[in-house]
């Protein structure tokens, strides 16, 4: 109808155009305008009127879609509803679980219903009350009985959502009180670990009284519902949980103070601890090397100087670690919040670096005095050698001297009957000695040397030998010249 009313007046709107363009006189064109500007007003004011009734219109079509549909299901539902009234308590409880939702739709059952008669003629307004009159005697009647199921879901809720913060609240305290009394081997990485839990729980703990105060509202609510046994149990429990809260809050903050005291000098013994240990190992490789008398001399010094300055770092890294050491126990034994501190496994390292220095000690002292023993047996062996190719030396300037024949068998007799078989002695001695320290590769070159001296004594006593017979014939023929008459 509205746009049928519509369409014809964007008709004559266009009729009226078309004649005021085809006007000649003024007037008639002015009479014209006039006549379209009151049919515009009066059309205005009329779409006004019609738009309100369309408007109208469709409320009461919404209103009765809504009221057809909750009338329906709320009588298919009180139908079933009626009959579950004769079953046992827990299929009614579970039924009207979502008894909710039924009052709401009840509410708009009524809210469509008392519209529809406002706006309707008497005849369907009469209709409607009486409907609405039944029904809601059913509603009522059965609401009656079954309302104490309408706060189920919610108290199902409550009583869950106080379980779950119980159970949140309770395993918080638990773990933090049984965190601030288990045992901690005093270590810089397990009290660092320490305090970090005690800094995690110090956050949480905020938290968590909030947490308490709302399951504090929802105890409340819950206990309105519940059996007075059950009430004083709930009592009990949220007693019980602030006190555990606030012993939390009241020994954290201390016992976070003095684990936190204790990380600077831990982290200190620490970097002491590993510089021992450094040094300490600088040593036992400079001590496990090669014996000093195969190393360059230059060499040599040079690890004997680090072999020094190693000890004397290792002795002043002891005498830190057992102060700072002390210090730290000290405090650990005076401390009334820290006596879940165990020491013992710092004293046992602290044991440890001290025997372990006492080894390296003993150790270095024995490198030390082998250096020295080695050092005399090497200058034993350079002095016998040279004594010995001293004597090979002069023996082979007197072979090789020229001259008078009678002159030079003299001298040579005078020489060698000198030579002292113990200066060849002296030197295989002390050859067998410095063996004895030599590793394995270098005493192939020092036998090849021994044995190429020794060779040389031996060509050279032969000689002697020789010498001693040519002089016997030498004399023994000057004799038989003497006694021979010419």
């Amino acid at each position: 109808m509205l746009n049928t009313w519509i369409n014809t007046s964007s008709s004559f709107k266009l009729r009226l155009k078309i004649q005021y363009a085809f006007c000649v006189l003024v007037e008639e064109a002015e009479n014209v305008m006039k006549f379209m500007n009151e049919t515009t007003a009066q059309w205005r004011n009329l779409s006004v009127e019609v738009r309100s009734v369309r408007s109208m219109l469709e409320e009461v079509i919404a209103n009765w879609d809504r009221y057809s549909s909750t009338v329906a299901s709320l009588q298919a539902w009180l139908e079933d509803a009626e009959k579950m009234l004769k079953q046992p308590e827990h299929a009614k409880k579970d039924f009207f679980r979502h008894l909710p939702h039924w009052i709401q739709q009840h509410t708009a059952m009524n809210d469509a219903g008392n519209f529809l008669i406002e706006t309707c003629d008497e005849t369907i307004s009469r209709d409607l009350k009486q409907q609405l009159l039944l029904l809601n005697g059913r509603w009522r009647e059965l609401f009656m009985k079954v309302k104490q199921y309408a706060r189920a879901d919610e108290f199902d809720r409550m009583r869950k959502e106080y379980l779950d913060g119980v159970a949140t609240l309770s395993t918080f305290t638990d773990c933090t009180n049984g965190k601030f009394s288990v045992p901690v081997e005093v270590s810089f990485l397990n009290v660092k670990m320490f305090v970090q839990g005690l800094e995690d729980i110090k956050q949480k703990v905020p938290v968590m009284e909030a947490q308490y105060k709302i399951i504090t509202r929802t105890a409340q609510l819950v206990t309105k519902e519940v059996p007075q046994e059950e009430v004083n149990e709930m009592l009990a429990t949220m007693t019980g949980i602030k006190a555990k809260l606030s012993k939390t809050k009241e020994r954290c903050p201390v016992l976070l103070y003095e684990a936190q005291q204790l990380l600077s000098p831990l982290e200190e013994l620490e970097k002491q601890i590993t510089y021992f240990y450094e040094s300490l190992e600088k040593v036992n490789e400079i001590i496990s090397a090669l014996d000093p008398e195969v190393q360059p001399a230059a060499l040599f010094k040079q690890n004997h100087q680090d072999l020094v300055a190693y000890q004397e770092n290792c002795k002043k890294a002891l005498s830190l670690i057992e102060r700072n050491s002390q210090d730290v126990l000290k405090f650990v034994a005076s401390s009334k919040v820290l006596q879940h501190f165990n020491p013992l496994v710092l004293q046992k390292k602290v044991t440890e670096i001290q025997v372990a220095f006492q080894d390296m000690v003993k150790k270095t002292g024995d490198w030390r005095k082998n250096v020295e023993a080695n050092s005399r047996l090497m200058k034993k062996f350079e002095e016998s050698r040279a004594e010995l190719e001293k004597v090979l030396q002069i023996a082979h300037g007197c072979l090789e001297e020229k001259g008078n024949p009678e002159e030079l068998l003299r001298k040579h007799t005078e020489f060698f009957s000198q030579l002292d078989q113990r200066v060849l002695n002296a030197f295989l001695k002390a050859c067998d000695e410095l063996t004895d320290i030599l590793p394995e590769q270098e005493q192939h070159s020092l036998q090849e040397a021994v044995r190429k001296l020794h060779k040389q004594w031996k060509v050279i006593r032969i000689l002697v030998s020789l010498i001693t017979i040519v002089s016997k014939c030498f004399i023994d023929m000057n004799e038989l010249i003497v006694t021979v008459p010419l």
